[in-house]
């Protein structure tokens, strides 16, 4: 079992950090994509699933951003946080794992069907007429950001039947399990953020990670812990034997972070 179904809980809900908007955006869309083929199953029938598009106004091309949850599914602010994206010029997609799966969570298991599910996202999403195929990032949290990192380490998608000029220019990661890529070279631009007190997913292993490679910016935020930018857990909690709070200032920092980020990587 990999290490994120031994040790991570992840997200119910993921409020939000102090969402500031751009442009104006679409209302979200419920969308119907097929799950990425392996090479190895090439002619086998394609996974349907699904997700939540939300668009900048306007013509485009825009960036885009397919977004990854944790192994708790959507989160709560999923229509809050698509529309500061959609603010700050990206067409984003939630993908969502588990609808058409009928499954409710996968905290205890490992879940490798994230990684095609996010390559069908990058698909789907590379197609639509507003969107610049070539600047498309991943960006996931929790078991979402365990898939970010498998991206980063293969941003093409080559264990999948996906056209060879296809592939995801950059990767964001909130408090991903770095030590399940320890061994990777991660080959796009890497954002990872995570807390310096996170007892789930520790920062010494990504900070292990990170120095091995300089396509790969960390932030650390010192005292935070697990689900930093989740407001649900104001005060701490203790749930299911770990230890998850909120901090404002890591949480408005990741923002940040993370829109900055976005502009330089995905800048035409």
């Amino acid at each position: 079992m990999r290490l994120f179904a031994r040790r991570c809980v992840s997200l119910a809900a993921l409020a939000a950090f102090a969402w500031t908007q751009g442009l104006s955006a679409t209302a979200d869309e419920l969308v119907k994509f097929d799950a990425a083929i392996p090479r190895r199953e090439r002619g086998a029938d394609a996974k349907a699933i699904q997700g939540w598009l939300t668009r900048p106004t306007g013509a485009g091309p825009f960036a885009a951003v397919v977004l990854l949850h944790s192994c708790l599914g959507l989160p709560a602010a999923r229509r809050s946080m698509a529309k500061t994206y959609a603010g700050w010029g990206y067409v984003a997609l939630f993908v969502d794992d588990f609808t058409t799966r009928g499954v409710k969570e996968t905290c205890a298991v490992d879940f490798p069907e994230g990684l095609s599910d996010a390559f069908g996202g990058l698909a789907y999403v590379s197609k639509l007429p507003y969107v610049d195929p070539q600047r498309i990032a991943a960006i996931g949290w929790s078991q979402g950001a365990d898939t970010t990192l498998q991206i980063a380490s293969s941003p093409s998608g080559s264990a999948f039947a996906m056209p060879d000029d296809l592939k995801f220019k950059v990767a964001a990661a909130f408090y991903p399990p770095c030590e399940n890529q320890a061994n990777a070279r991660l080959q796009i631009p890497t954002l990872i953020l995570i807390g310096g007190s996170d007892a789930v997913t520790p920062a010494a292993d990504c900070e292990r990670l990170a120095q091995r490679q300089s396509i790969v910016r960390l932030v650390v935020y010192p005292g935070a812990a697990h689900v930093f930018d989740n407001s649900e857990f104001v005060g701490g909690k203790r749930l299911l034997g770990m230890w998850l709070k909120y901090d404002s200032d890591a949480a408005e920092r990741s923002r940040a972070e993370l829109r900055d980020f976005l502009a330089a990587k995905l800048a035409r």
